[in-house]
C-alpha cells in the first residue's frame, strides 16, 4: 500500500481490552468480510441499544482485518455537525492522499485537471469550500471515485459510527455509495441505535430501503448472556472462576446484559478489591446512570466542573479548548483532565493525546443531564466565545459556534445565535446540503428578534425546502409572510409560494390572491422581483382557468426580462411561460421557449431549471406526437435527476417512462414502473389530494381497464353513489367500463352541469377523455354536443393526465367518435389524423384503440366508405399480443353484431328492440334494463333511425323478420 489511512487509535485501543460473547455476530461480519475481500461489496448495519457494544464489535473487526485492508472510520456527533458526517473524516484522509499523489484515482489515467476537480469536490464534502457550479451528483461521484481508488489498492473497510444521528444529506451519500459500489472490495459497517428515541422513521426507512439491495444486511446485538458476563469477570476483572460463576447472575440481572453497564459495574466493584465481588449487593448501582453519577460524585468540585464543561463542549473534546475555557489555571485544568481519565469518564482519542472523548455517549449524556440548565447555558456561552475568538470559517468550525450560541441564546445572545446559525446554513447551502440548510435557517428564524430578518431567514428556508422537493413545507413557510401587510418581504414570499404551489398541480386561487395583494402593496420594489411576480401571477392565472390574462402577464414578463438582460431572471420567466396554451398553435411556441430555456440552462449549468424545461419538452413532444422530442427531453430530465438528486424530477421522469411503455403496449413494464413510482413519489412532498398515491390510482385504473380487470370494483359501487367526497371522473370511467349506464349518465351530467371543477390544464385534458368515452358509450347526443367543443382546441394533439401521469392518446380519436355520434364534422378525417400520429410514434396501443374506435363509429352509424372488417382485423392483430382486453371487447361487439345484421344495431339496442317488440313503453324498458328513461328514449330513436322504421310497430315487425326475438 502506497498510502496510510491513520487515525485509528480509538479502534485499536478498544480492541486491546477484553471482549466476550458476540460469536454469532462476529461470524456474520467475518462472512461479510470474506465476500467483500472477494470483490462483492458488503454492507452491515450493526444495531442495538445504547451501550450494547456496537463500537466494541467494530474495534474487534478492525483488529482482525487491518493487516490486510485499509480501514477508514468516521462518526456522527450527537450535536450539530457538518451535513456530510460521518463521511467527513474518511473523505479528508482520501482527499489528502489524492492531492499528495499517494493515492491514484482509479479508472482511465486522470489528468491534473481531473485530480484537481476531485480534490475540490472532496473539499466541499469536508466542508472546506462551496460547491460553486458543481452539482450534487458531482459531489457524490467524487466520493465514489475516491472509494474506488482506495479499494483498488487493497480491500477497504469503511466504518461509520452512530448513523442514527446522520442527516438527510449524509444518508443520500451513503445510499448512493452503496448503490454504486457493488463490484468493489469494500466492507461498509455502520452502527445505529435501535431504541425508541433514536429509532426514527427517517432512520428506519433509509435502512429498510438499503437492506433490499444485494449484500446489505442487519446485525442486531442482543444483550450479553450470563455466560458472557461470567467470562468477562474472569478475563477483565481477574475474578476467580468459582466466584465469577456465583456473582455473574446478579451482575447480569442488574445490567440487563448491557455491555457498557457490565463494564462500568465491574469497574465499580473492582475498585473495592476482592471484597467487592464477594459481597456485591450493596456496591452495585441500580442503573448505568447511577454508575456514571457515582464516578462523577467521587471527583472534587473543581474536577467535576471541568468534566461538566467537557460534556458541554461535545462528544470529542479539544483539550486546549477545555483548558482555555475552564476558568482555572492551565495546570489545574490539566490535573482535572487526568483525574477524569483515571476515573474512566474520559479517554484519549486516536493518535492525538490533546483530544479526549467520553468513554461512551451514555456517560456524556448522564453528565450533561446532571448540569442545571442555567449553568449549562452559561458554559455553552463560554465555549461559544472561545471558539469565536479562534476564528475560522470552515463548516465544522462555524457549526460548532452556532450550536453553542444557540444553546446560550436564553442568556440574551439571540442575535449571535441567529447570525451563526445563518452562516452555518449558508455554508450548508453552498455545499448543496439543502435539508440541513433549511433546518438551520428555520432555527435561526425562530431565534431572530428582528421581524424582517426572521422573515428573510424563513424564506431562505422555504427556498431550500423547495430544492429538496418539500413543496408543502415550502409553501407553509412562505404563506404567512406573503399574507403579512407589514412584512418588507411580502412580494418575495408570494413569489416563493406560487413557485412551490404550481409544481403540486394545486388549485391556484390562493397563489393568485397572494400575488395580487403583494403586487398592489409593495410600492417601489426591486424590478427583477416584480417581473418574477408578474410571471408567477400569469402562471397561477393559467392554472386558475384565466388563460388570456395569464398569457398577457407572462409574455410581458418575458419582454421585461429580455430588456433587463438578466439570464437568471429570463430562465425563471421562461419556466413560467411553459404552461401557456393547449392548442396546436400554442404547442409550437411552448416548444420554442422550452428549447431556449434548455440552451440557457446548459450554458449556465442550471440543472434546477433544466428539469422543468426537460419535463415540458417531453410533454410537448408527446402532445405533438414527436418521439424524437420526447427522447431528447427525457435525456435532459435524467440529467437533472442525476445532477440534483431531486425526487420531484425523478418522479416526472418515471411518469414519462410509464406513458411510453403504456402507449407502446408494454403493459407489464408499465405496471412495474407504476409500482416503482409509488415509492419514488413518496419522497416528493405533495398535497394529499394530488399525491403520488392518487396518481398511482390513475395509472392502475388505466392498466386494469386495458387488462379487463375492473370487475372487482363493482361491489364498491352503486347507482346512488354520493359524489360529494369522490373524484367523480374516476367514478364515471368505472361506471362506463362496468356497463352501469344509469349511474354513468348521472355522473356524466353531474360533471357537465357543475362545469369544470378541476382547472389544472393537464387534468382538464385527461378528464375530457373520460367525458368523451362516456358520451359515446351512452349514445348521449346532448352530452356529446357539450364535450366536443371543449376537445376541439386539442385537435392534432395527444392528450394526457397531468405531467404524463398517463398517456390517453390522440384528441382526434375522441373527436372522431363524438363526431360520428353527432353525425357532424369530418370525423373520418379525425380518425385518419389520429391513426397517422399513433403510427408515427410507434404507439401500438393507441393504434389499436384508434382502429377499434373507427370501426365502432362506422358500424354504429352505418356509414359507408370504409372496410370495417379490415379495421377490426388489424386492431385484433395488434391488441391480442399486447393483452388489451378492452380493445378486444370492443372488437367482439362490432364483429359479433356485424355477423348478425347489417343495420349496425348495438347489443344494447337489440335488447331495447326486443322489449319494444313486447309492447313495453320507454319507462318500462328503462325499469327492465335498469337505465334511465331518457337513455331508453335515446336508444329507441337510434333504433328507428338505423332500421328506417317510422314507428314502434314497424320496429317490432323488423325485429321478428331479423330473428332478433329469440
Amino acid at each position: 500500500m502506497s498510502w496510510s489511512a491513520g487515525g485509528l487509535r480509538r479502534w485499536s485501543d478498544a480492541a486491546q481490552s477484553c471482549f466476550v460473547g458476540r460469536r454469532a455476530e462476529r461470524a456474520q461480519l467475518q462472512e461479510a468480510w470474506d465476500a467483500a475481500r472477494g470483490g462483492s461489496r458488503q454492507v452491515r448495519f450493526v444495531g442495538g441499544e445504547p451501550g450494547a457494544g456496537k463500537s466494541r464489535l467494530l474495534a474487534q473487526l478492525v483488529a482482525h482485518v487491518r493487516s490486510e485492508a485499509t480501514v477508514l472510520a468516521g462518526t456522527c456527533p450527537s450535536t450539530l455537525a457538518s451535513p456530510y458526517e460521518p463521511f467527513v473524516a474518511p473523505v479528508a484522509v482520501m482527499r489528502t492522499a489524492i492531492a499528495d499523489g499517494e493515492l491514484a484515482l482509479a479508472g482511465r489515467s486522470p489528468d491534473g485537471v481531473t485530480v484537481a476537480r476531485t480534490v475540490a469536490l472532496l473539499d466541499t464534502v469536508a466542508g472546506e469550500r462551496p460547491a460553486g457550479r458543481a452539482s450534487r451528483r458531482d459531489l457524490l461521484d467524487a466520493v465514489v471515485s475516491s472509494v474506488r481508488s482506495a479499494a483498488a489498492v487493497e480491500p477497504l473497510v469503511l466504518l461509520l459510527d452512530d448513523v442514527h444521528w446522520a442527516g438527510e444529506t449524509a444518508w443520500e451519500l451513503l445510499s448512493f455509495l452503496v448503490e454504486q459500489t457493488t463490484d468493489l472490495r469494500l466492507l461498509l459497517v455502520a452502527t445505529q441505535r435501535t431504541t425508541a428515541t433514536d429509532r426514527t422513521d427517517h432512520l428506519v426507512n433509509h435502512v429498510a430501503g438499503l437492506c433490499r439491495l444485494d449484500g446489505v444486511r442487519r446485525v442486531d446485538l442482543p444483550p450479553l448472556a450470563p455466560d458472557d458476563v461470567e467470562e468477562y469477570l474472569v478475563k477483565e476483572a481477574k475474578v476467580p472462576a468459582g466466584l465469577a460463576r456465583a456473582v455473574a447472575p446478579a451482575v447480569h440481572d442488574r445490567t440487563g446484559g448491557n455491555a457498557y453497564f457490565v463494564r462500568e459495574l465491574v469497574q465499580t466493584l473492582g475498585a473495592h478489591g476482592p471484597a467487592g465481588f464477594v459481597h456485591p449487593g450493596g456496591l452495585m448501582p441500580p442503573s448505568v446512570q447511577d454508575a456514571v453519577e457515582a464516578r462523577l460524585a467521587a471527583l472534587d468540585a473543581e474536577a467535576r466542573a471541568t468534566v461538566e464543561l467537557a460534556a458541554v463542549i461535545g462528544d470529542v473534546v479539544d483539550a486546549d479548548l477545555l483548558v482555555g475555557t475552564a476558568g482555572v489555571e492551565p495546570e489545574e485544568a490539566l490535573g482535572h483532565l487526568d483525574t477524569a481519565l483515571d476515573a474512566h469518564l474520559l479517554e484519549a482519542v486516536d493518535d492525538t493525546p490533546a483530544t479526549v472523548r467520553f468513554r461512551h455517549a451514555i456517560a456524556r449524556e448522564v453528565v450533561l443531564g446532571a448540569v442545571p440548565s442555567a449553568r449549562r447555558a452559561a458554559l455553552h456561552l463560554r465555549v461559544a466565545r472561545a471558539l469565536e475568538a479562534r476564528g475560522g470559517r470552515s463548516a465544522a468550525q462555524v457549526v460548532q459556534v452556532a450550536h453553542h450560541f444557540e444553546a446560550a441564546h436564553v442568556l440574551g445572545y439571540r442575535a449571535e445565535a441567529a447570525r451563526y446559525l445563518r452562516l452555518a446554513a449558508d455554508l450548508a447551502a453552498e455545499g448543496l446540503a439543502h435539508d440541513e440548510a433549511a433546518d438551520l435557517y428555520e432555527r435561526a428564524a425562530g431565534i431572530e428578534d428582528d421581524r424582517a430578518r426572521a422573515d428573510d431567514l424563513a424564506l431562505l428556508a422555504a427556498r431550500e425546502r423547495m430544492l429538496t422537493g418539500a413543496f408543502v413545507r415550502s409553501r407553509s413557510l412562505a404563506e404567512p409572510i406573503a399574507d403579512d401587510e407589514a412584512s418588507p418581504h411580502r412580494l418575495r414570499a408570494a413569489v416563493l409560494f406560487e413557485d412551490a404551489n404550481w409544481r403540486t398541480s394545486l388549485v391556484a386561487g390562493r397563489a393568485v390572491a397572494l400575488l395580487r395583494a403583494a403586487l398592489a402593496s409593495v410600492g417601489d420594489q426591486d424590478e427583477e422581483l416584480q417581473v418574477r411576480a408578474l410571471a408567477g401571477l400569469g402562471r397561477a392565472l393559467v392554472f386558475h382557468g384565466e388563460d388570456d390574462q395569464g398569457r398577457f402577464l407572462v409574455e410581458h414578463a418575458i419582454d421585461r426580462a429580455r430588456e433587463l438582460g438578466d439570464d437568471d431572471l429570463l430562465r425563471d420567466v421562461l419556466v413560467a411561460s411553459l404552461v401557456l396554451g393547449s392548442s396546436v398553435t400554442d404547442a409550437d411556441g411552448k416548444l420554442g421557449r422550452a428549447a431556449e430555456l434548455t440552451e440557457l440552462c446548459r450554458r449556465t449549468h442550471d440543472l434546477w431549471r433544466l428539469g422543468p424545461a426537460a419535463s415540458f419538452r417531453t410533454l410537448l413532444g408527446y402532445q405533438r406526437g414527436d418521439g424524437t422530442v420526447v427522447r431528447a427531453g427525457l435525456t435532459d430530465l435524467h440529467l437533472a435527476v442525476e445532477g440534483t438528486h431531486q425526487p420531484y424530477f425523478g418522479y416526472l421522469a418515471g411518469c414519462v417512462d410509464f406513458s411510453r411503455h403504456l402507449s407502446a403496449g408494454r403493459l407489464a413494464r408499465a405496471a412495474q414502473v407504476s409500482e416503482e413510482l409509488l415509492e419514488v413519489g413518496s419522497a416528493v412532498e405533495l398535497d394529499e389530494h394530488v399525491g403520488s398515491d392518487g396518481q398511482y390510482g390513475v395509472q392502475q385504473f388505466v392498466l386494469r381497464r386495458e387488462a379487463g380487470e375492473l370487475e372487482a370494483a363493482r361491489g364498491a359501487l352503486s347507482d346512488e353513489d354520493d359524489f360529494g367526497e369522490r373524484w367523480v371522473p374516476g367514478l364515471l370511467a368505472l361506471y362506463v367500463e362496468l356497463g352501469m349506464h344509469d349511474a354513468a349518465h348521472r355522473a356524466l351530467w353531474w360533471l357537465l352541469d357543475a362545469g369544470d371543477k378541476d382547472p389544472s390544464p393537464g387534468t382538464r385534458a385527461g378528464v375530457l377523455t373520460i367525458l368523451s368515452d362516456a358520451a359515446v358509450a351512452l349514445g348521449d347526443v346532448d352530452a356529446a354536443r357539450l364535450v366536443r367543443p371543449a376537445l376541439a382546441p386539442y385537435t392534432g394533439l395527444n392528450l394526457m393526465f397531468g405531467s404524463l401521469v398517463s398517456a390517453m392518446g390522440s384528441a382526434d380519436r375522441y373527436l372522431g367518435s363524438l363526431g360520428a355520434l353527432l353525425g357532424t364534422g369530418e370525423w373520418e378525417a379525425d380518425f385518419a389524423r389520429a391513426e397517422a400520429m399513433d403510427r408515427r410514434m410507434g404507439a401500438h396501443l393507441h393504434v389499436a384503440h384508434t382502429l377499434a374506435a373507427h370501426a365502432t363509429a362506422h358500424f354504429t352509424t352505418g356509414a359507408d366508405g370504409c372496410d370495417v372488417g379490415a379495421l377490426t382485423a388489424e386492431a385484433r392483430r395488434i391488441a391480442t399480443p399486447i393483452g388489451s382486453r378492452r380493445v378486444l371487447r370492443m372488437l367482439d361487439v362490432v364483429d359479433g353484431a356485424r355477423g348478425r345484421r347489417a343495420d349496425g344495431l348495438t347489443e344494447r339496442e337489440v335488447e331495447v328492440l326486443r322489449l319494444v317488440a313486447q309492447g313495453l313503453s320507454n319507462r318500462e324498458v328503462a325499469r327492465s334494463l335498469v337505465i334511465s328513461e331518457h337513455t331508453a328514449a335515446n336508444h329507441v330513436r337510434s333504433i328507428l333511425l338505423k332500421t328506417a322504421c317510422e314507428n314502434r310497430t314497424r320496429a317490432a315487425r323488423y325485429a321478428a323478420d331479423q330473428g332478433l326475438l329469440g
